[in-house]
């Protein structure tokens, strides 16, 4: 597999946190989905993804490919082939004015934090505290997956839209994605850290999401998070409903110019206020593929 650097993966990671697994209940189990109607010229396609998975979880299946290969451009959240991408992320992954956050950081996860990290990366909180939280999450995260190499749908798309000589184009800019997270206070972004490296309950719940996620069942994902008070679920209006109301519009323009495939983090698809449901309200059949 082909390794890629800690930006790159922060790109990832970025994804991963923003988008979550938040969804709601389905009556199919199907990660993939079929846009058509309401004058569309060619039919769309809609893919749920996890954004990070052990290669041996990795799922690729005909019906995917073939609907891939049948959409002349691929739309994720990010445009992932940005030549600039990297630099803004890097950028912006700094606390402003360079301040170090670990004065903030509870004493009862400050022990656990800097253990982590020493082991792990090598420095402490005092080093690594001037980077945001989400930046710290990621490196977290990636570190607590049960697998060394770790593969990404992000980058698999992207690398076959590349090799199809396909347009890549993002939902969404880092700046943008980057504004979301300013809006949550930092002091709970500083606790759900500290929660990370204390409890095993997060990396329970993901390997439980896994799961679920395999099996295409979203109904089973949205009970998950729906008792899990993460994040993502306390503050869902900022990190889902709202974007994904944002992204319709755009949906619409690209879907009328050419077939579209787009991958997005699954928590996007489902609920009263997913991508799903808002395209069927705005006048399009969608329809899960098996």
């Amino acid at each position: 597999m082909k390794k890629f650097n800690l930006s790159q993966w922060l790109l990832v990671l970025l994804l991963a946190i923003s988008a979550g697994l938040t969804t709601h209940a389905q009556s199919e189990k199907s990660l993939l989905w079929k846009i058509s109607g309401n004058g569309l010229v060619e039919d769309s396609y809609l893919f749920g993804t996890i954004h990070l998975i052990c290669p041996d979880q990795f799922m690729m299946d005909d019906r995917i490919k073939e609907a891939f290969e049948n959409t002349d451009q691929l739309v994720m959240e990010l445009d992932m082939d940005d030549p600039t991408m990297q630099q803004k992320m890097q950028q912006l992954s700094l606390n402003a004015g360079m301040k170090n956050l670990e004065p903030q950081i509870k004493e009862e996860y400050k022990e656990a934090l800097n253990q982590f990290l020493m082991e792990n990366y090598g420095a402490s909180i005092s080093q690594f505290g001037v980077l945001k939280p989400f930046v710290l999450s990621s490196m977290i995260m990636l570190k607590q997956l049960p697998c060394e190499q770790i593969e990404s749908y992000e980058l698999f798309f992207t690398n076959l839209a590349t090799e199809q000589q396909k347009e890549i184009l993002g939902l969404e800019t880092v700046e943008f994605q980057m504004q979301v997270f300013d809006q949550i206070p930092i002091d709970y972004q500083l606790d759900e850290l500290g929660k990370m490296v204390t409890e095993d309950d997060s990396q329970k719940e993901f390997a439980k999401m896994i799961e679920a996620y395999q099996a295409e069942d979203l109904d089973q994902l949205y009970k998950m998070i729906a008792e899990s008070g993460t994040m993502t679920g306390d503050f869902a209006e900022i990190m889902l409903d709202d974007r994904n109301e944002e992204w319709i519009d755009d949906m619409e323009n690209l879907m009328k110019e050419e077939a579209t495939f787009f991958a997005v983090g699954a928590g996007h698809l489902g609920g009263e206020n997913g991508v799903i449901s808002l395209l069927e309200k705005a006048g399009y059949k969608v329809e899960a593929v098996k």
